[in-house]
Protein backbone atom coordinates (compact mmCIF):
# COMPACT_ATOMS: atom_id res chain seq x y z
CA UNK A 1 0.00 0.00 0.00
CA UNK A 2 1.49 3.73 -0.79
CA UNK A 3 2.56 5.32 2.01
CA UNK A 4 0.57 8.31 1.69
CA UNK A 5 -3.32 5.76 1.91
CA UNK A 6 -1.53 4.65 5.36
CA UNK A 7 -1.00 8.09 6.03
CA UNK A 8 -4.74 8.92 5.18
CA UNK A 9 -6.49 6.10 6.61
CA UNK A 10 -3.98 5.64 10.10
CA UNK A 11 -3.93 9.45 10.65
CA UNK A 12 -7.75 10.29 9.80
CA UNK A 13 -9.10 7.38 12.13
CA UNK A 14 -6.68 8.45 15.09
CA UNK A 15 -8.73 11.81 14.87
CA UNK A 16 -11.99 10.50 14.16
CA UNK A 17 -11.65 8.02 17.10
CA UNK A 18 -9.98 11.09 19.48
CA UNK A 19 -12.42 13.37 18.24
CA UNK A 20 -15.51 10.88 19.43
CA UNK A 21 -13.77 9.80 22.58
CA UNK A 22 -13.28 13.24 23.88
CA UNK A 23 -17.10 13.76 23.45
CA UNK A 24 -18.06 10.89 24.93
CA UNK A 25 -15.78 11.42 28.27
CA UNK A 26 -17.61 14.75 28.17
CA UNK A 27 -20.98 14.09 27.83
CA UNK A 28 -20.65 10.99 30.24
CA UNK A 29 -19.27 13.43 32.88
CA UNK A 30 -20.25 17.34 32.36
CA UNK A 31 -23.73 18.06 32.28
CA UNK A 32 -25.04 19.90 29.33
CA UNK A 33 -24.62 23.78 28.66
CA UNK A 34 -21.71 23.40 32.14
CA UNK A 35 -18.43 24.80 31.50
CA UNK A 36 -15.64 23.13 34.09
CA UNK A 37 -12.37 25.16 34.00
CA UNK A 38 -9.35 22.47 33.32
CA UNK A 39 -5.44 24.37 33.12
CA UNK A 40 -5.65 28.09 32.78
CA UNK A 41 -7.16 29.87 30.02
CA UNK A 42 -8.61 26.21 28.89
CA UNK A 43 -12.20 25.11 29.62
CA UNK A 44 -13.74 22.01 29.35
CA UNK A 45 -17.56 22.39 27.84
CA UNK A 46 -20.82 20.46 27.13
CA UNK A 47 -22.15 22.82 24.05
CA UNK A 48 -24.28 21.42 21.52
CA UNK A 49 -23.55 23.32 18.53
CA UNK A 50 -26.42 24.32 16.03
CA UNK A 51 -24.10 25.73 13.97
CA UNK A 52 -21.40 25.03 11.31
CA UNK A 53 -17.72 25.33 12.16
CA UNK A 54 -17.53 27.55 15.25
CA UNK A 55 -21.07 28.06 15.57
CA UNK A 56 -21.12 30.15 12.34
CA UNK A 57 -23.99 30.19 9.82
CA UNK A 58 -26.62 29.77 12.73
CA UNK A 59 -28.33 32.78 11.57
CA UNK A 60 -28.81 31.71 8.72
CA UNK A 61 -32.77 29.73 7.10
CA UNK A 62 -33.23 26.37 8.04
CA UNK A 63 -32.90 24.88 4.29
CA UNK A 64 -29.64 26.72 3.90
CA UNK A 65 -28.43 25.08 7.00
CA UNK A 66 -29.52 21.70 5.77
CA UNK A 67 -27.58 22.09 2.83
CA UNK A 68 -24.66 23.08 4.71
CA UNK A 69 -25.27 20.10 7.17
CA UNK A 70 -25.65 17.47 4.06
CA UNK A 71 -24.74 18.36 1.30
CA UNK A 72 -21.66 20.35 1.95
CA UNK A 73 -19.78 18.18 3.80
CA UNK A 74 -20.17 15.30 1.50
CA UNK A 75 -18.89 16.97 -1.17
CA UNK A 76 -16.54 18.47 0.66
CA UNK A 77 -15.26 14.63 2.10
CA UNK A 78 -15.82 13.46 -2.19
CA UNK A 79 -13.55 16.40 -3.09
CA UNK A 80 -10.58 16.01 -0.44
CA UNK A 81 -10.46 12.00 -1.57
CA UNK A 82 -10.06 13.61 -5.28
CA UNK A 83 -7.42 15.41 -4.86
CA UNK A 84 -6.03 13.04 -2.11
CA UNK A 85 -5.57 10.64 -4.90
CA UNK A 86 -4.12 13.01 -7.72
CA UNK A 87 -1.13 14.03 -4.84
CA UNK A 88 2.00 13.09 -6.24
CA UNK A 89 3.70 10.32 -3.49
CA UNK A 90 6.10 13.19 -2.52
CA UNK A 91 3.69 15.65 -1.48
CA UNK A 92 3.30 14.57 2.16
CA UNK A 93 2.35 17.92 3.62
CA UNK A 94 -0.46 18.62 1.29
CA UNK A 95 -1.01 14.94 2.10
CA UNK A 96 -0.83 15.75 5.80
CA UNK A 97 -2.90 18.74 5.96
CA UNK A 98 -5.89 16.95 3.47
CA UNK A 99 -5.62 13.80 5.88
CA UNK A 100 -6.41 16.23 9.08
CA UNK A 101 -9.49 17.94 7.67
CA UNK A 102 -11.06 14.41 6.29
CA UNK A 103 -10.28 13.52 9.90
CA UNK A 104 -12.27 16.41 11.47
CA UNK A 105 -14.85 16.32 8.99
CA UNK A 106 -15.89 12.87 8.98
CA UNK A 107 -15.83 12.85 13.22
CA UNK A 108 -18.28 16.48 12.59
CA UNK A 109 -20.53 14.48 10.21
CA UNK A 110 -21.03 11.44 12.95
CA UNK A 111 -21.81 13.99 15.44
CA UNK A 112 -24.82 15.57 12.72
CA UNK A 113 -25.74 11.78 11.44
CA UNK A 114 -25.95 10.35 15.07
CA UNK A 115 -27.53 13.17 16.80
CA UNK A 116 -28.32 16.54 15.02
CA UNK A 117 -26.23 19.29 16.18
CA UNK A 118 -22.20 18.73 16.88
CA UNK A 119 -20.76 18.63 20.32
CA UNK A 120 -18.34 21.44 21.08
CA UNK A 121 -16.16 20.28 24.13
CA UNK A 122 -13.27 23.25 24.68
CA UNK A 123 -13.40 26.93 25.06
CA UNK A 124 -10.46 29.40 25.52
CA UNK A 125 -10.32 32.40 27.38
CA UNK A 126 -7.02 34.19 26.42
CA UNK A 127 -7.53 37.18 28.38
CA UNK A 128 -7.42 39.76 25.36
CA UNK A 129 -9.41 37.01 23.18
CA UNK A 130 -12.35 34.07 24.24
CA UNK A 131 -13.00 31.47 21.48
CA UNK A 132 -16.27 29.91 20.79
CA UNK A 133 -17.17 26.43 21.65
CA UNK A 134 -14.99 23.94 19.24
CA UNK A 135 -13.85 20.31 19.30
CA UNK A 136 -11.03 18.34 18.18
CA UNK A 137 -12.51 17.63 14.66
CA UNK A 138 -13.15 21.62 14.33
CA UNK A 139 -9.26 22.04 15.35
CA UNK A 140 -8.23 18.93 12.99
CA UNK A 141 -10.07 20.78 9.88
CA UNK A 142 -8.44 24.74 11.35
CA UNK A 143 -5.24 22.96 11.40
CA UNK A 144 -5.42 21.37 7.79
CA UNK A 145 -6.38 24.45 6.60
CA UNK A 146 -3.84 26.27 8.10
CA UNK A 147 -1.04 24.30 6.74
CA UNK A 148 -2.71 24.26 3.18
CA UNK A 149 -2.90 27.97 3.71
CA UNK A 150 1.00 28.59 4.90
CA UNK A 151 2.11 25.85 2.10
CA UNK A 152 0.59 27.87 -0.77
CA UNK A 153 2.35 30.81 0.71
CA UNK A 154 5.36 29.56 0.97
CA UNK A 155 5.40 27.58 -2.78
CA UNK A 156 4.15 31.26 -4.17
CA UNK A 157 6.99 32.73 -2.56
CA UNK A 158 9.88 30.33 -4.01
CA UNK A 159 8.35 30.81 -7.26
CA UNK A 160 8.98 34.54 -7.27
CA UNK A 161 12.56 33.94 -5.96
CA UNK A 162 13.45 31.69 -8.66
Amino acid sequence: MKQKYLILFSLAGLIVCLDQLTKLLVKSHIAEQLTWQWWGGLYITHHRNQGFAFTLIQKLPLALQNLFFIAIPIFALFLIVMIFIKLQDNQMITSLALTTILGGAIGNMIDRLDYGPVLDIIKLDLGFWKSPPFNLADLAIISGVGIVFVQTLLSHRREKIT
